[in-house]
């Protein structure tokens, strides 16, 4: 075993039986949910250890059934305005008397559209679903109905939700045999590009640009929180409309970056936006937006249309949560959040100067991530993530983020990615960083023996 193996070993050993001592409660619970669960309490990636048995949460914390307290930096990547915000509880209450659901025709429902069609540039007409995923298997399927086309271009890095042919990547030293469970003939219809780099997205269009029916984008990469560079997004749209391909971006993480998500934030207007996650204020709810000629195939009026409905769909509970997240999510919040992930993010770049680390820490606004690099500028989600996953700085790192819940401060399993919510005090972002240090310092000597490279 070398010098660095033994280390991680032992803060293994220290930061486990630390979060033991603290979560006995959470540990027998997981324990028994193996026995009706598939995987247990664990709800997305392993950290390595159980995770906490969640008993409420306000605000900008989440509370364990031990009694632990957590600064909650994860959000479900994407509820905004935190948890169990008073204004988002009082419509949700204020429903539950008029029903849980009705389907039929909904006020609720046509108030969201109309708010949703004048807060996005690009949206003329909105479509109900239930979450992100089922939004991208509508959009693709939408994108292929108009078009007549059956090929779609995804970015590599990226992630679109589970539906196949948007979850389907080509083998990868990651992921050997791709995801299990997809028809092996998935990719005959999936293409892929790099993420900012024209010269290889606009080949591989050119090449295909007769099959081609839809190019899939986030505005922000959300594996790694990488922006847009010289102008990508604005490249994007140009070449699909001189090929007639549909322009669908993700909005699922990226939505509130900016009042009208981030086609207003870079002034790209794509033709489709899918919609999930904290559109719902807390709540399942998902959306599709865009133009009105696209948007026509989900019209139940017309005789050609694509088959886009399920039982839930723009139920009033989801409607009323969302239609209060977004009368809060103004303008003028959205700027002020985006402020204070700022604030967090020089704040890390500081803690990392002064402890020699070598890292960068991007984003835009109130979502930021931390690359530990020796590279000026992180541009690709591929590049960052082969580098994240590197033999040693990949346990190193998992083992850091499990010491900052020991501290109190909860952040995304398997990245260094940050959200920032409305309730998010300065306070908390200085009890986060002081977390931050006091972790840094701990594993820096680890990474001085598994990669010397990134410590002065």
């Amino acid at each position: 075993m070398s010098k660095g193996e033994e280390l991680l070993a032992k803060y293994e050993n220290e930061v486990e039986a630390i979060w033991r001592s603290k979560t006995p409660k959470s540990r027998e619970l997981c324990e028994q949910a193996d026995k009706y669960i598939p995987g247990g309490a664990l709800r997305s990636h392993s950290t390595g250890t159980y995770p906490p048995y969640g008993e409420r949460v306000d605000g900008s914390y989440v509370f364990d059934v031990d009694g632990n307290r957590y600064i909650d930096l994860v959000l479900g990547m994407t509820c905004i305005i935190g948890h169990n915000h008073p204004k988002v509880a009082a419509a949700v209450q204020a429903q539950v008397p008029k029903g849980l659901v009705s389907f039929q025709a909904d006020i609720g429902r046509d108030v969201l559209a109309e708010m949703m069609c004048k807060r996005v540039p690009s949206v003329d007409k909105v479509w109900f679903t239930l979450g992100g995923s089922q939004s991208f298997m509508w959009a693709i399927r939408a994108a292929r109905a108009f078009t007549g086309r059956d090929k779609i271009l995804k970015i590599r890095g990226g992630y679109n939700g589970t539906y196949d042919d948007a979850l389907a990547v080509p083998p990868n030293p990651r992921l050997p045999n791709g995801f299990r469970g997809l028809p092996k003939n998935t990719l005959d219809n999936v293409l892929m590009t790099q993420w900012n780099d024209k010269e290889l997205t606009e080949k591989v269009i050119r090449e295909n640009k007769d099959e081609l029916a839809a190019v899939l984008t986030e505005g922000v990469q959300s594996g790694g929180t990488i922006p847009p560079k010289d102008g990508y997004l604005t490249f994007l749209r140009e070449i699909c409309s001189k090929y007639g391909i549909v322009l669908i971006f993700d909005e699922i993480v990226n939505f509130w970056l900016a009042h009208g998500g981030t086609g207003d934030l870079y002034n790209v207007e794509p033709d489709l936006c899918c919609y999930g996650k904290g559109i719902g204020g807390g709540l399942p709810m998902g959306l599709i937006g865009g133009r009105d000629d696209v948007m026509k195939l989900f019209s139940q009026k017309e005789q050609i249309r694509i088959a886009a409905i399920a039982a839930h769909t723009g139920d009033p509970m989801s409607v009323a949560a969302s239609t209060a997240c977004l009368k809060l999510m103004t303008a003028d919040e959205i700027a002020r959040i985006n402020g204070n992930g700022e604030l967090l993010a020089t704040g890390i770049r500081s803690i990392l100067k002064d402890l020699g680390i070598h890292g960068q820490v991007i984003g835009y606004g109130n979502h930021q991530s931390v690359h530990l690099t020796t590279d000026d500028e992180v541009v690709d989600p591929v590049v960052y993530a082969t580098n994240a996953n590197a033999p040693g700085l990949q346990q190193a790192m998992a083992l850091y983020r499990r010491s900052l819940m020991n501290k109190g401060v909860r952040t995304l399993e398997n990245l260094m990615a940050l959200r920032i919510s409305t309730p998010l005090s300065e306070s908390d972002i200085d009890t986060a960083l002081a977390a931050m240090r006091e972790g840094f310092i701990e594993i820096h000597p680890i990474l001085k023996e598994v990669a010397p490279h990134l410590v002065s």
